[in-house]
């Protein structure tokens, strides 16, 4: 995985957190990811990328930091269902602002990124390529950590 793909991704999340919300991300070392393993993610922005490179990259949340930026947003709730829904176009939101702040680094590289949707739930899943290792980069923030999970192919 080359490094010109991925790091504008990472630079755009960082970007976002601290622009919008005022929140320091702290990129932590990258590890390979297994993906049969359990996680502790409850909310996965999700970016497919296509092109020169064919992958996908995933902003992953826990529950609790997801809750203190929809605070931090000054947005409120009435009830777990609205909250869910909320929680859902926020990090939609989040997601689609970071793919497009990286696409626009990457149209020299003759990749596309889809436009994102968002998966909850304990222990879900996200579809990997098959062929490429998954790379975890961890964050940690004051109000806890997230992942920017990545993994691709050279097309």
């Amino acid at each position: 995985m080359k490094a010109a793909y991925i790091n504008p991704f990472l630079e755009a999340t960082i970007r976002l957190f601290r622009v919008t919300f005022g929140i320091d991300a702290e990129a932590g070392k990258p590890y390979i990811l297994n993906n049969m393993s359990k996680h502790r993610w409850e909310i996965s922005g999700v970016m497919v990328m296509t092109g020169n490179a064919i992958g996908v990259v995933a902003i992953r949340l826990t529950r609790y930091l997801s809750l203190k930026l929809l605070e931090k947003s000054g947005l409120t709730c009435k009830d777990e269902a609205e909250q869910y829904q909320l929680i859902n176009e926020m990090v939609s939101e989040l997601v689609n602002v970071i793919a497009g702040n990286a696409s626009g680094k990457l149209e020299d590289f003759n990749i596309k990124v889809s436009i994102p949707f968002v998966i909850q739930g304990e222990n879900h899943s996200v579809m990997w390529p098959e062929r490429s290792p998954i790379m975890a980069i961890p964050f940690s923030t004051p109000y806890g950590p997230f992942d920017v999970n990545v993994s691709m192919i050279q097309s």
